[in-house]
């Protein structure tokens, strides 16, 4: 049997780290959006287990984490993504994700959502990839998230799907932000203030004040970065950068383009789900 699913790209604006020897307590709390592109998945039972990352052959250590997590008998699995790896787009819970709700399909597993939710997050926290990605992509939208690890505890901003543009220029490390203890220090102070200011006017435009001034306290952004924002700003649009990624998000392409190719997409009001 084939099994096919999609999770959406998540970015988060701000957050802060919580550590624990129990990877389903680890995690983060914070805020970020879904987007209408991400990865989607295909798995079927094989006599070899092999991953496919647009089309060519990976290592995709947190997929294969989850297929380990999961998978009783060995399965072929191929993801394509929309977004670029690397990027703050949340591309490895994704794919780890829509891994798991593929394989639970093909194998016949009877696993539950919030089952193969928590396997794909225990797979980003084991390989330190992300800490709150798959979190936000159980729900969709707007996602906050006020308690770290699992079971997820999340609200959601009410929104209509709007536009996003952005930018990347390069990717960031997840794993080596996250093993530098004077950074996550820097982190979770500001992710901290960021979040009690957002539950008090938990608003789109406040979001982006708050993940545009988490960027800059903490020392994450680049230059460029900062120079397209600012050139946004100029335009009277709103940017920040994604966490963790050189990429910058903003709501107008205006500005954005002189800084290199623009992806357009939407924010998602729809969480991870399979597919027909």
């Amino acid at each position: 049997m084939i099994g096919k699913a999609f999770a959406p790209s998540h970015i988060t604006g701000f957050f802060y780290a919580h550590d624990d020897p129990d990877p389903l307590k680890a995690g983060s709390c914070g805020c970020g959006f879904t987007l209408e592109g991400g990865v989607s998945t295909t798995a079927w039972p094989s006599n070899t287990a092999e991953v496919y990352v647009d089309g060519v052959p990976s290592d995709a250590p947190t997929t294969r984490t989850v297929i380990e997590l999961l998978a009783d008998k060995p399965v072929h699995v191929e993801s394509d993504l929309d977004m670029p790896v690397g990027g703050g787009f949340g591309a490895s819970g994704a794919g780890a994700f829509s891994t798991a709700l593929a394989i639970n399909s093909a194998l016949g597993l009877g696993k539950t959502y919030n089952e193969l939710a928590y396997a794909a997050h225990v797979a980003e926290v084991k390989n330190r990839t992300g800490l709150g990605d798959v979190a936000g992509m159980t729900l969709g939208g707007i996602v906050i998230r006020t308690r770290p690890g699992t079971p997820f505890t999340l609200d959601r901003i009410p929104i209509d799907a709007r536009d996003v543009y952005c930018v990347h220029f390069g990717p960031i490390s997840t794993k080596s932000v996250l093993s530098d203890p004077k950074e996550k220090a820097l982190i979770n102070v500001a992710g901290k203030k960021c979040l009690k200011e957002l539950l008090k006017a938990p608003t789109f435009d406040h979001f982006m004040r708050l993940s545009r001034k988490f960027s800059v306290d903490t020392g994450l952004i680049s230059k460029k970065a900062l120079d397209a924002i600012e050139t946004v700003e100029a335009f009277d649009g709103m940017a920040s950068m994604a966490m963790l990624g050189d990429t910058v998000f903003s709501t107008t392409p205006e500005g954005l383009s002189s800084f290199g190719t623009v992806i357009k997409s939407r924010i998602s009001l729809e969480p991870a789900r399979l597919l027909k």
